[in-house]
């Protein structure tokens, strides 16, 4: 260990001052920063030493000459006293001394006093500008991490109240431009008014959400936000409780709109949720976390991608089943709903592939009329899709008879990307103009890529069994769907049956649908000897809430149906309408006039359950 090693930092500055004046004031001309270190390592045994000895930084583990840096803050105090001047930077500037160093005495030189104690005052401007600049840095930091929104249901004027949603489900929230608007955010679910029921007090936040994303519509003074709930508070805070916890006697504004909560706000109520919500507290911390919600316990986004075709008979739900597969992700989904993952389109006999992938159309802007790309329901699916496949969004993609259509042909070049890797993406990329340049326009695409479905795009089919002039779907394409079989079965609930319902078809006789329709299977099946797909399903009707309505739909659609589809193609004695209908005419207007339309069969079956 040298000797310069024993002394502190500071005292290893000082150590250098009169060396590097020694050498300055005996040179004739300036000196290279390079030339200066070489005669002071020549000069003195200790420096020579102190320069060669390698350190290890405590914090890094990163090895480093101490030397380096101690010689370049002597030059600097010199400097900044006047005492040598510099030009250039790095080992070729040149120094040499000024007028006033010239007049230095070196070997009376008080360093500490003369040098050092004189410099501090350039230390200390540095250290307070450094010192802001950094607080300046910290607090934008720490306001990353403190930012809350809060977005406020009117219920009066929207219909929308924080209480109809389920942990999990997401709402589209309309709010003015936002400069600040940031992916990733959480916020408070505020109910200004209540809503419906007793249990729901308006004045109160009712959950924490976090905002997943956000749509822009041609109306540039407003836009939607996505925000999904990622907590329900069991009992609701009241604005008055959360204006308790504000030491200052402030109190949180929450007008309407979708705004920041200011950051000293914001860090009390974080702080305050650290024992309300423990779990989910540490990631309000971090903005920028998605899936803030335990994943075994609340799972918000599918682990492996659905690509499946619902196949059976009319009725059978299968409509319904969708519905309760997309509630996996967004438990409160209908079909009502405004959900801006959910796609659904209906095939038909004229639906092409640009109906599905897009088409070059020509766009009026500004009274100009121009061509561009008008992407289908497949492309803006799968560009909803790329966009959130890091945000634990699920995008579904519902395709209704798809037999009634030419499916490979409307999938076209699509086909390709159904083939899924065990990640849950197309194994096969595809290039195709069109979509790749819609992609890229909007940032769901990096360049140089290919166009892949990622694992959050489901794609869900249905097919009609019993559909007559139907296509037929070829094995290929069956092959990259699963195909799930939808029976016929009633479907069961916490209060029996779902859809279930009585009509009443006489005067003195009224029948409940469930046991009904499965009453008219069994004629069907056993009586007429047909083929399974020719029966009913549990939502071939469904309540109308009026019994006026439910015989209607009777009249227009179950009798219809029965009449033309299923007995008329029955080579059997076997029937379901009573003796002496020998007309649908004859069952129409039988029905019509309250009379009994029903077989012996049918009616003994129904007697049977």
């Amino acid at each position: 260990m040298g000797y310069i090693d024993n002394l502190t930092t500071e005292e290893r500055v000082s150590y250098l001052i009169k060396p590097i004046l020694e050498v300055l004031s005996q040179s004739s001309s300036s000196l290279t920063t390079a030339e200066l270190r070489s005669q002071i390592i020549k000069m003195d045994p200790y420096i020579a030493e102190y320069a060669e000895a390698v350190y290890t930084s405590e914090k890094t583990g990163i090895p480093y000459k101490d030397f380096t840096k101690r010689f370049s803050l002597a030059i600097k105090e010199l400097e900044v006293l006047g005492i040598l001047s510099r030009e250039g930077k790095g080992q070729n500037s040149s120094i040499l001394l000024t007028p006033k160093g010239q007049e230095l005495d070196i070997s009376t030189l008080n360093v500490e006093k003369e040098i050092r104690a004189k410099a501090q005052v350039y230390w200390k401007a540095r250290r307070k500008k450094i010192t802001k600049k950094k607080t300046k840095a910290d607090n934008v930091a720490k306001n990353e991490k403190r930012l809350l929104w809060r977005a406020t249901a009117n219920f009066k004027e929207s219909g929308f109240s924080w209480y109809q949603l389920k942990v999990g489900d997401i709402v589209t929230y309309n709010y003015a431009t936002e400069k600040n608007i940031e992916i990733g955010r959480f916020g408070l679910g505020y109910n200004k008014d209540s809503g419906e029921g007793s249990n729901e007090p308006a004045g109160s936040i009712v959950c924490v959400f976090q905002i997943v994303d956000y749509l822009m519509l041609p109306d540039s003074q407003t836009n939607k936000a996505v925000l999904r709930c990622v907590h329900k508070f069991d009992n609701p805070i009241s604005l008055s409780e959360i204006n308790s916890w504000f030491n200052d006697g402030s109190s949180l504004n929450l007008q309407g709109g979708l705004a920041s909560i200011s950051d000293t706000q914001a860090d009390i109520i974080i702080n305050k949720f650290e024992s309300i919500i423990p779990k989910l507290s540490p990631f309000i911390k971090s903005s920028k976390i998605f899936l803030p919600i335990d994943q075994r316990e609340h799972p918000l986004q599918r682990e492996h991608p659905l690509q499946i075709m619902l196949y059976g008979a009319p009725g059978t739900g299968k409509s319904y089943r969708i519905s309760s597969l997309i509630r996996q992700s967004y438990p409160s989904y209908n079909e009502y709903d405004d959900n801006p993952y959910v796609f659904r389109t209906t095939i038909y006999r004229d639906y092409s592939y640009f109906d599905f992938v897009g088409n070059i159309m020509p766009v009026t802007k500004d009274g100009k009329i121009s061509y561009e790309f008008v992407p289908g329901i497949f492309t803006t699916a799968l560009f909803a899709a790329l966009r959130n496949q890091d945000s634990g969004i699920d995008v579904y993609l519902i395709l209704e008879e798809m037999s009634r259509g030419d499916i490979a042909s409307i999938f076209g070049d699509i086909f390709q990307l159904l083939d899924r890797d065990d990640t849950g993406k197309s194994m096969y990329g595809i290039n195709n103009k069109s979509i790749y340049e819609y992609l890229i326009l909007n940032r769901a695409l990096k360049p140089g890529y290919k166009i892949v479905i990622p694992k959050n795009l489901h794609i869900i089919g249905t097919v009609n069994t019993s559909d007559q002039n139907v296509n037929v779907i070829d094995t290929a394409f069956k092959r990259r769907f699963d195909f799930k079989y939808v029976g016929v079965e009633p479907i069961k609930s916490n209060n029996g049956y779902v859809n279930n319902f009585s009509i009443k078809f006489t005067s003195d006789n009224q029948y409940e649908w469930v046991k009904l329709y499965q009453a008219i299977n069994h004629v069907i099946i056993n009586d007429l000897g047909l083929a399974e797909d020719k029966q009913l399903g549990p939502f071939f009707l469904k309540d109308k809430g009026k019994d006026d309505l439910n015989r209607m739909q009777v009249a227009n659609k179950l009798l219809h149906y029965l009449w033309q589809d299923v007995e008329r193609v029955s080579y059997t004695s076997g029937s379901l309408f009573a003796d002496g209908i020998t007309s649908f005419s004859q069952l129409y207007y039988a029905f019509k006039k309250q009379e009994n339309i029903l077989s012996k069969s049918v009616i003994e079956q129904y007697g049977k359950l």
